[in-house]
């Protein structure tokens, strides 16, 4: 498969899907999307759900697209326009699958990109911008780190090891680091009852115990626990084939009061003075060296930080997400916008070059407040690890606050109901 660079939204604000079929009505290109059976469109066999691109621009508002190949073998099939201009891989934080089981589930999704209509006094002085349900708190809002496209890069990475997508599809060079890559999931449980102020905390947190789990990829997929087909009495069996996962209980430590033992790993206790050297040994890797790139899974990444630092271990080279683990192939320009020679038919999608066009200078000002763009090189240069805060994650996920601990987390997110306090688990 081609690598694809460049991408076609469907509805919305300015879509290139506008007017292929029935202006200001979507149903009947959600009809002929939903019965298309082809490989491109459902990669996994004809009964497979459908399978699109949704993209996630450095404002956080999101567009679901087609590639280029998708774009031309509907257009064809259906005797459409080919559309003039194209979203280019570089316009976006993230390019992730979406998939759609049913023409239901599509419509559904699509419906939260319609547009509202706008206020009859402010239409003269008003900007025209995309005012959906879907993306009016993102594209209106300040700018700031948007934790949704983090989100997306997991799920990419996730599909990627489990050998689901095909990365050609999502502007991505086949990597080579799909046969490994290490994964260290950490958490620090700190005493429940501290009250103090959180930058007393960050300095000087009141630790616990601290739970581990080091694991390679994709060889733990292998496991039954990577395969998600875990018996409960095989549990830690299973884990520890796929890696290591400790509890490491500190010694005349507080004790929250609602904590447990843990059932899935194995316990250690050490001093307080011995843990700076147990995380030193841990975090010993050279993603240089091995090729093998290291992903750090945290809970609270400023306080992580902070607690690797102290413990002697250099994390100024830690990346926040996976934006350069993941770089997009950038757009050719021999294949770059088109403006229109003639006036647009009355409802088409007026324009488009020039809107293209002005959300590249807004990513060129979201980068002055910080929201750095993709990376576009061929070759990856790792640093010492990727560091990814479910915390944060979780947050963009729900659209509200993440609980305070990792279990509290995995209850909002059903994986479990037990909410005491457990490193080790």
């Amino acid at each position: 498969m081609t690598i694809q660079t460049r991408f076609y939204q469907v509805s919305g604000y300015r879509a290139h899907s506008n007017g292929w079929f029935k202006q200001y009505d979507d149903k009947p290109m959600i009809r002929a999307l939903a019965s298309e059976t082809s490989k491109d469109f459902r990669p996994g066999g004809s009964d497979a759900p459908l399978e699109l691109v949704l993209g996630i621009l450095p404002c956080g508002a999101s567009y679901v697209l087609l590639t280029t190949e998708q774009m031309h073998l509907f257009t064809q099939k259906y005797r459409l326009n080919i559309p003039r201009g194209s979203w280019r891989s570089s316009d976006f934080l993230s390019l992730s699958p979406i998939y759609f089981y049913s023409e239901a589930e599509l419509s559904s999704k699509l419906a939260t990109y319609k547009q509202r209509p706008r206020n009859k006094n402010r239409r003269e002085t008003e900007e025209p911008r995309d005012n959906s349900q879907a993306n009016r708190g993102y594209v209106a809002g300040p700018a700031s780190v948007h934790y949704r496209a983090y989100f997306e890069q997991q799920r990419t990475l996730y599909h990627l090891l489990a050998k689901r997508i095909l990365p050609e599809k999502f502007a991505l060079s086949p990597p080579s680091w799909l046969s490994g890559i290490r994964v260290i999931s950490i958490v620090f449980v700190q005493w429940s009852v501290d009250k103090r102020r959180r930058e007393e905390r960050l300095q000087n947190p009141s630790l616990i115990e601290v739970g581990i789990t080091d694991a390679h990829f994709p060889s733990f997929f292998d496991t039954p626990t990577g395969s998600g087909m875990l018996k409960e009495e095989s549990r830690l069996a299973a884990i520890l084939r796929g890696g290591t996962t400790l509890h490491l209980k500190l010694k005349q430590a507080a004790k929250n009061p609602r904590s447990k033992m843990p059932n899935h790993s194995k316990v250690e206790e050490i001093t307080k003075s011995e843990l700076p050297q147990r995380l030193r040994t841990l975090f010993d890797h050279d993603a240089k060296k091995s090729g093998t790139p290291l992903i750090v899974l945290c809970h609270d990444e400023e306080m992580t930080r902070g607690i690797l630092e102290r413990a002697g271990i250099d994390v100024s080279s830690y990346e926040s997400g996976l934006s350069s683990l993941l770089p997009f192939c950038p757009a050719e320009d021999k294949i770059g916008h088109r403006s229109r020679s003639r006036s647009p038919r009355r409802g088409s999608r007026s324009s488009v070059s020039d809107y293209r066009r002005d959300h590249s200078r807004e990513s060129a000002e979201t980068q002055k407040h910080g929201v750095q763009p993709r990376s576009h090189r061929g070759v990856v240069d790792y640093p010492t690890a990727y560091v990814v805060d479910m915390q944060k994650l979780v947050s963009a996920l729900m659209e509200s606050n993440a609980p305070n601990t990792t279990p509290e987390t995995a209850k909002l997110l059903r994986i479990q109901t037990d909410t005491r306090t457990c490193g080790g688990d």
